[in-house]
């Protein structure tokens, strides 16, 4: 019987190797989109939102079917594979639509996969939950900054070579998958309906926000300030990346230290304060001078662990107490939503607010989105304080 802490170092480590080719291609995304197949601006932007289309149509129907197939190994080597075979049409592809169709195969495989590692740490999670999905979140999110400069470090010698280490990468993945033992049933809820999900409550709906949120600013930054970063200050893509890792490593490391945090002191104030801080920094992208952007990627990093693992310890939360453990998948697809919304919203800015020099007015978009932010994160103070009071008065 595999004991619960290789349990969790299976789920880490599968987790990882699933979300590095989710940021490999991001750092080129300028030169896989726009250089490698003649695409646009428009469609460096349709690029990063493609998949998490796919990906929303794709959750709750593997869910779903999960449900009544509960084969974890079958579901996630079967999703990573397809996954891998969606990096190899994506290399072959010698057009924008070619590109798009093997991205929205991406989607459809790698989203499910995520969301089901999620299900898996919140079954084994115990009574630290939030120790245990902050592990998960510093294994995401360490993935997500490993491959920021690892992808542009690769584009610079080549399309091929990114595509190529990302389906590497997921077959890999696929072989750590088999290290995760099949699932126990969830006692929480019953068994024909463990991924319903109680929509009642206006309080069950704020950690979807915080997931949409959290997804729409990335998806602001993977596109729109990637562009920024490549036109406005004209800084190579291997330094993309390493701006990226600055953003992403902190956030990673942090989080697993952060969910230990709020089993202790709760997970409301790191909520919030992390909430309204990473929309201060976010607002200030296009303000400060390029030698203070590492500054300002660090903090966003640090202000973002702060938002991040405690939501997910909030939606553990939830479903333990009657949400349904379906609160999971709605979290992934909210923030698939976002994910979408980000990069259209954003190729939509930066054609709307084109000055006459042609160039995007990005101060201004960078400044709406933390604005955004910060307004989500006052409703959720007033939202959430009822809900935080009332669990603490049944801890005690």
């Amino acid at each position: 019987m595999t004991s619960p802490r290789a349990t969790r170092r299976a789920i880490a480590l599968a987790t990882f190797l699933t979300l590095v080719p989710l940021t490999l291609v991001v750092a080129g995304l300028n030169e896989l989109v726009i250089v490698a197949v003649g695409g646009t601006r428009a469609d460096a932007h349709a690029f990063t939102a493609t998949n998490m289309a796919t990906g929303i149509i794709s959750v709750p129907i593997v869910l779903a079917l999960f449900r009544r197939r509960p084969s974890l190994r079958a579901w996630l080597v079967g999703s990573l594979l397809l996954d891998a075979v969606a990096f190899l049409g994506m290399n072959t592809a010698h057009s924008v639509s070619t590109l798009l169709a093997w991205r929205a195969l991406d989607g459809v495989a790698h989203l499910p996969a995520v969301t089901l590692l999620m299900v898996a740490a919140n079954r084994l999670a115990g009574e630290k939950r939030g120790a245990t999905l902050g592990l998960v979140a510093t294994s995401l999110m360490t993935g997500v900054a490993v491959g920021s400069p690892l992808g542009g470090w690769l584009v610079m010698r080549g399309a091929s070579a990114v595509y190529l280490t990302g389906a590497a990468l997921l077959v890999v993945a696929a072989l750590a998958s088999l290290a995760i033992p099949p699932l126990p049933a969830d006692a929480n809820v019953g068994g024909g309906h463990r991924y319903d999900w109680k929509r009642g409550a206006l309080a069950t709906w704020v950690p979807l926000a915080f997931g949409f949120m959290d997804r729409f600013t990335i998806g602001v930054f993977v596109s729109t300030f990637t562009l920024y970063l490549a036109e406005g200050q004209r800084i190579s893509p291997a330094e993309r990346g390493v701006l990226m890792s600055l953003f992403m490593v902190p956030f990673a490391l942090l989080c697993w230290p952060v969910g230990r945090l709020a089993d202790r002191i709760g997970w409301y104030w790191l909520i919030i304060i992390g909430t309204v801080a990473f929309g201060v920094t976010f607002a200030t992208y296009g303000l400060v001078p390029e030698v203070l952007l590492p500054v300002s990627m660090i903090a966003s990093g640090v202000t973002s662990a702060l938002m991040f693992a405690p939501n997910l310890l909030l939606v553990s939360e939830f479903a333990r107490r009657g949400a349904g453990e379906g609160l999971f998948g709605a979290f992934q697809v909210a923030g698939s939503f976002g994910f979408l919304a980000g990069p259209m919203a954003g190729g939509i800015a930066v054609e709307l607010t084109r000055r006459a020099s042609g160039a995007p007015a990005y101060g201004a978009i960078f400044i709406g989105v933390g604005a955004l932010v910060i307004v989500l994160g006052v409703v959720a103070a007033v939202v959430l304080a009822p809900v935080s009071r009332a669990w603490h008065r049944q801890r005690t």
